[in-house]
């Protein structure tokens, strides 16, 4: 990974160094991610269990709503060689390969470069492979976050980015968009699509609201006994996502999906 990293180019120095790695955030604007990660209850979980990325996965992968279906996103691999140079934007705490490159605001164990994905420190056509998962809908300016990731992919270098359809708000430390596939088409059309699928299906969709739903009318306009019982729910119903193994296969399935997937390639 140091070698890697050596052969990174960036279009700016580093404003400092945490850890050993590499910060391209604003002081102040650090300290205010650093903040918002710590306010309200469920933030405030999440961030506790991303420091065991071990049980963050099981956690987000078994008991959570959602069932993983379409290309993951190591499959980024399978369009770039794994000798060049890929960033993951917005990694979070887990490392998908050993040789991919880890960049996030927030400074978990395996991230390698502290950068806001609105404003990335890397210099144009550095980066043979993108990956960004679920991560978009997070970006106060999504388009200036893709306008990046475009700029700093090589010509002829491949992009695979997740995101949200139907799903309920889930800050982390914020939310602001969903996309539909269409508009996800239409955002990379100035690359080579290569394919634009539902990653997580209908009936995923319908387990988060519904678990909103029935948290909110149960609560009594409680917010802790909402969150009390938004868990339980969690837990009691995530085996009814195994119907999108059949689900997600039906046509018209992407209109009511939970999320996609895009694969494109700059040309």
């Amino acid at each position: 990974m140091k070698s890697k990293l050596e052969r990174l180019k960036f279009k700016i120095p580093p404003r400092r160094f945490i850890e050993g790695r590499p910060l391209f955030i604003k002081d102040d604007i650090y300290a205010q991610t650093e903040r918002d990660l710590h306010t309200g209850f469920i933030v405030r979980l999440k961030t506790f269990f991303r420091r065991f990325p071990r049980l963050y996965s099981f956690i987000f992968y078994v008991l959570a709503p959602a069932l993983f279906l379409g290309k993951p996103p190591r499959s980024i691999f399978k369009y770039v060689s794994s000798s060049g140079l890929v960033a993951e934007i917005g990694s979070g705490s887990r490392r998908l390969h050993p040789e991919i490159i880890n960049v996030d605001i927030h400074p978990w164990n395996e991230v390698d470069v502290l950068a806001d994905a609105q404003d990335l420190p890397f210099n144009d056509e550095s980066l043979d492979g993108i990956v960004s998962a679920w991560v978009l809908e997070h970006l106060e300016n999504p388009l200036q976050g893709i306008r990046e990731m475009k700029r700093v992919l090589k010509s002829g270098g491949y992009l695979y980015l997740a995101t949200n359809f139907l799903m309920p708000f889930h800050p982390s430390p914020h939310d602001y968009s969903r996309w539909t596939a269409e508009g996800l088409r239409f955002l990379f059309s100035d690359m080579e699509i290569v394919e634009v699928k539902p990653i997580i299906g209908p009936t995923s969709a319908f387990l988060f609201i519904a678990q909103e739903w029935l948290s909110l009318l149960l609560s009594f306009n409680v917010r802790i006994l909402k969150d009390i019982i938004w868990m339980f729910l969690v837990i009691v119903t995530f085996p009814i996502k195994l119907l999108d193994l059949i689900l997600i296969r039906y046509r018209g399935a992407e209109y009511i999906s939970c999320g996609f997937y895009v694969i494109a390639r700059k040309k």
